[in-house]
């Protein structure tokens, strides 16, 4: 072959290029490819989204199981007050000049007594609290009642704040405590004495309400997300915290010792639909309590699109009769887990340990 014929045919070779169905081949493959890799990529997105839920909604159960268990096992703390026996309060959204006096009250008994360590209120009862904000409806609430663990010296007492001072010198002619405000006069009226005669420093009486809310931030309408709250007695008024959101349902079932050896002996749920029974039967008991089990719900803040919850979840006991939950309507699109945990009463329990 000639030279020239050579150069001819290497042009013609060149300028073939690729034709229309190469073209189009390659384009649909390439699409298949880019399609690929975006499900990959969307799959991989949602996959890591629900992951983070379910994450945060662990998170949130335990940090409320874990606060509860905490609050509840120091119910009864009293510091060194002569403990005999538990009176019941006239209401727990009383502020601190009415719950003081009806301490000083309990204080001046021929028998004194201190307020019950806790105090469970089933679901009306709860919502008809003057002092729980955006209660969810058919949910229970628990009182809990203490002392502060670190005592405050009388010169620092706040004003307005609830103080239990106890004597530790014969020379105050035995009163058991005294139950005042912080003021002005903190010298006059806890006044008083140590074993050396100095002024006994007194304890923040703390009253602490645990209940769920219907919403996290409750501004406006609110968020519509389901939150454990708790709110405190902060001297004339309360204040509300929310400690973990997503808290979709709580139950609070009640041991009590019949015995005298600081082991239950029957167990009473304070959940589900209200009865008379359920607010009757424990009137008489609180005191006996020894042991609280803590049966809780924690849900995503957020739903998952397809997801359908129509899981039945045990809600400790209304009565002496097992209560449930089961999630419905717009409520089931989101992801639920279950938590139980039971929590003893150190503090009053231990007193009546043989």
């Amino acid at each position: 072959m000639s030279r020239h014929h050579i150069l001819l045919h290497a042009r013609r070779a060149a300028q073939r290029g690729m034709t229309l169905v190469e073209l189009m081949v390659g384009l649909v493959i390439g699409m298949l490819l880019v399609a690929g890799l975006a499900l990959m990529f969307g799959n991989a997105s949602r996959t890591n989204s629900e992951m983070d839920k379910s994450v945060r909604q662990i998170e949130n159960g335990r940090y409320a199981v874990d606060l509860l268990t905490q609050e509840i096992g120091l119910a009864g703390f009293y510091g060194s007050v002569p403990l005999t026996t538990a009176s019941a309060i006239t209401s727990p959204c009383l502020t601190s000049a009415a719950l003081a006096g009806e301490l000083q009250t309990m204080q001046a008994a021929s028998t004194p007594t201190v307020p019950h360590p806790l105090r469970g209120y089933i679901p009306t009862d709860a919502a008809s609290l003057s002092c729980l904000a955006n209660h969810k409806s058919g949910t229970p609430a628990l009182v809990v009642r203490r002392l502060d663990a670190t005592p405050t010296a009388i010169a620092s007492l706040t004003d307005g704040v609830l103080y239990v001072q106890t004597s530790h010198n014969q020379s105050d002619s035995y009163v058991s405590y005294k139950a005042a405000v912080g003021s002005g006069s903190n010298s006059t009226n806890f006044n008083l004495k140590n074993i050396a005669g100095n002024a006994n420093p007194a304890r923040r009486f703390v009253s602490r309400i645990y209940y769920i809310a219907t919403c996290n931030d409750c501004t406006g309408s609110g968020d519509g997300i389901p939150t454990l709250k708790m709110t405190e007695l902060t001297g004339g008024s309360f204040t509300t915290y929310a400690l973990a959101e997503g808290i979709d349902q709580v139950a609070f079932d009640f041991g009590s010792d019949t015995s005298g050896d600081a082991v239950p002996d029957e167990w009473y749920g304070l959940n589900g639909s209200s009865t008379a029974t359920q607010t009757t039967y424990m009137t008489g008991r609180w005191g006996n309590v020894v042991a609280v089990r803590v049966s809780l719900v924690s849900r995503n803040t957020e739903s998952t699109n397809g997801w359908v919850d129509s899981t039945t979840y045990s809600m400790g006991l209304a009565g002496t009769t097992a209560n449930t939950y089961t999630p419905s309507g717009a409520g089931q699109a989101f992801k639920r887990r279950g938590h139980v945990t039971t929590v003893r009463l150190q503090s009053w329990a231990g007193l009546r340990e043989i």
